[in-house]
């Protein structure tokens, strides 16, 4: 019969295995995945994110720095120009006296990172100037509807036909920091307008196409660019700009950051020696100075400089230098994005699981430092953003989930045991949980354990006598003693019978095999002889405070038992049933005849004997007893004293 029944209580065991899954892990994982999902498409982690794509930058300044691009020169307008020429802003004569200075060296670009929407007595002079550098790009931007404001009245009629512009519209996001652009914007349904990075990359490649090497054997070297069509980069999909390190010098751990090439104005337009470094380059030309109107309305901020602004004029010169060195970053596909949020929040509870709260929170330590080195490398080696904050706080919110749920479940467990568990045998409950637990609940085992029945003698004499109140406070302080007793030798303390008290060894947790089921026994001896020594000290607690002495005897019997929880969904206890039971009681009231000459008021049973009479000192057999409901005579034993010392 009991092998006929054990395919279906495996079948149960599985099934309720299943339940636990899901409990534990399925529950705090969609918790955790949904709300990971819900704060990345609300973006609440993109403070986060920010804060690693700025992390990203400095490390690789200080591990790998990259260069910028030689190709390109920053004309600044700044204080020492501002102080020869007047302050801002300038008549646009000075533009083109720039202009025919730069003829001498024939730059392959230049582009001007100032606005001119209004028009002034010296436009004829600068669109002279611009006509015979044919290669010159102007900067348009836009009112505040978002439309682009029209030059066609001011310098194109000067210069006799159109001229190439740019765009200089960028994102600036909540810390400051420009880390997208627009390649291009559409001006109206026909007309699509490039950056100004676009349009001097233009300007720069028919440069090179037109050039006319005086060695017929001389190759020109044309860049690879990123001219991509509107579609891939339009105001809906900007490019993420791959900064290639501070604009201006800078000493990182012994590192010396050059920044980009950048020139005075005042410099270039009195220094015959600098000119040299402008042939054949992209310039860009753009205030610079503090304080300057222009430069208030154009502020910038990079990875590298977060606290001052810089000019607006470098961001031009980042995305000219990405655009030349095909190196814009790529960000992870949002789809991507968040079935990684989904595998942080799923994935926590597994990995979390096996690992104690120390272990929880030393796997979060690693991953942090792991997964930004994991996002370092892509971004180092692939230009390849990846997430971070999202993963790494939905993983946390699993970890925070999977925690709540478990302490329901050791709450469950706790209050199934209330306080008849000691620390150490709860800690040891709780690790084999998955053996004992299902659903918040107990299910039923069957197991082989040592029962400990306990009773006072002469009770109700004493009930009679003694003051209600009194006689709680006695018998509390008695079950304080003897609970002590059994806890502190790995006893569980099933329940409390009016003055009886009913214990068990090898209780909750199933322990099999032969020795664990002897070391069982020998600790519910060992908690008997304490529970002898420890009444004698409190009897005499309880005659000095005139309160009635307690005299007991002790039943122990090993064999099987069926525990599980018993009550309602209202009300629930852990309680153990059985014959095993049974004859630890009877065995227990028998202590009153047989245990008379003896020292010790302990009776055991034959299977309890033949665990522990290697180490106590147990009297000859007191009797052969027939219980009620049993055939088979059970033999009786006493216990006399310790032979050795019990393993622990």
């Amino acid at each position: 019969m009991q092998q006929w029944l054990n395919p279906f209580r495996n079948k149960n065991r599985a099934v309720r295995s299943q339940q636990q899954w899901l409990y534990m892990f399925l529950g705090p994982g969609l918790a955790a995945a949904g709300l990971g999902l819900a704060l990345t498409l609300l973006g609440a982690w993109n403070p986060l994110e920010r804060g690693v794509y700025n992390r990203l930058f400095y490390t690789r300044e200080q591990l790998n720095p990259l260069a910028w691009d030689d190709k390109i020169v920053v004309i600044a307008i700044d204080g020492d120009s501002l102080g020869e020429y007047g302050p801002y802003p300038w008549k646009r004569d000075l533009y083109a006296d720039l202009l025919y200075r730069l003829e001498i060296v024939q730059p392959a670009a230049v582009g001007f990172d100032i606005l001119m929407p209004e028009s002034t007595p010296e436009d004829a002079a600068f669109a002279e100037a611009i006509t015979f550098n044919p290669n010159v790009v102007l900067s348009i931007g836009g009112d505040n509807q978002g439309n682009f404001i029209d030059i066609a009245n001011t310098i194109v009629p000067e210069t006799g036909g159109a001229f190439p512009v740019g765009h200089v519209k960028h994102i600036t996001d909540a810390d400051g920091i420009s880390r997208r652009a627009f390649l291009y914007e559409r001006q109206d349904e026909s007309v699509i307008v490039d950056s100004l990075a676009i349009a001097l990359l233009r300007q720069y490649q028919d440069s090179l196409d037109n050039t006319i090497s005086a060695d017929l054997s001389d190759t020109v070297d044309i860049p690879q660019t990123l001219l991509k069509s509107f579609e891939e980069f339009d105001q809906n999909q900007p490019a993420w700009i791959n900064w290639p390190g501070p604009i201006h010098p800078l000493k990182l751990k012994n590192i010396d950051s050059p920044g980009i090439t950048t020139l005075s104005f005042q410099e270039v337009m009195n220094n015959d020696d600098v000119l040299d470094q402008l042939q054949n380059k992209i310039i860009l030309v753009g205030y610079t100075a503090t304080g300057v109107v222009g430069n208030i309305e154009d502020p910038l901020k990079t990875p590298f400089s977060r606290a001052i602004p810089d000019s607006g004029v470098f961001i031009h010169a980042a995305l000219l230098d990405n655009l030349l060195n095909n190196r814009f970053l790529a960000v992870l596909p949002k789809s991507w994005t968040l079935a990684l949020v989904i595998l942080s929040g799923f994935g926590s509870g597994l990995v979390l699981s096996p690992l104690r709260l120390r272990g929880r929170f030393l796997f979060l330590l690693i991953l942090v430092p792991a997964w930004f080195t994991v996002a370092y490398t892509c971004f180092a080696t692939t230009n390849l953003l990846i997430p971070m904050a999202a993963p790494i706080g939905t993983t946390l919110l699993g970890m925070m989930f999977f925690q709540i749920a478990e302490q329901r479940e050791r709450q469950a467990l706790t209050d199934l045991f209330a306080i008849s568990l000691s620390p150490e045998m709860a800690d040891f409950v709780w690790q084999h949980k998955d053996e004992l637990l299902s659903e918040g609940q107990i299910h039923a085992q069957e197991l082989t354990a040592t029962v400990l029945f306990t009773d006072i003698r002469g009770f109700t004499s004493i009930t009679e006598k003694l003051p209600s109140k009194d006689l709680l406070i006695w018998l509390n302080r008695y079950f304080e003693v003897m609970t002590e007793c059994i806890m502190d030798n790995g006893g569980v303390v099933d329940k409390y019978i009016g003055d009886a008290i009913m214990a068990a060894f090898g209780t909750p947790v199933s322990r099999k095999g032969e020795t664990a089921i002897q070391q069982d026994a020998l600790n519910a001896a060992k908690a008997s002889m304490a529970m002898i020594m420890r009444l004698k000290d409190l009897n005499e607690e309880f005659q000095a405070q005139g309160l009635p002495t307690v005299k007991f005897g002790v039943g122990l019997h090993t064999g099987p038992l069926v525990a599980g929880t018993v009550g309602s969904r209202t009300r629930a206890n852990y309680s153990l049933f059985g014959d095993t039971v049974n004859i630890a009681a009877r065995l227990q009231d028998m202590t009153k005849q047989l245990t008379r000459d003896s020292p010790y008021p302990i009776l055991m049973s034959e299977s309890t004997y033949q665990y522990v009479s290697e180490h106590y000192t147990i009297s000859a057999e007191k009797a052969k007893i027939q219980l009620r409901g049993r055939t088979a005579q059970t033999t009786v034993y006493a216990l006399s004293g310790i032979k050795t010392v019990a393993p622990q």
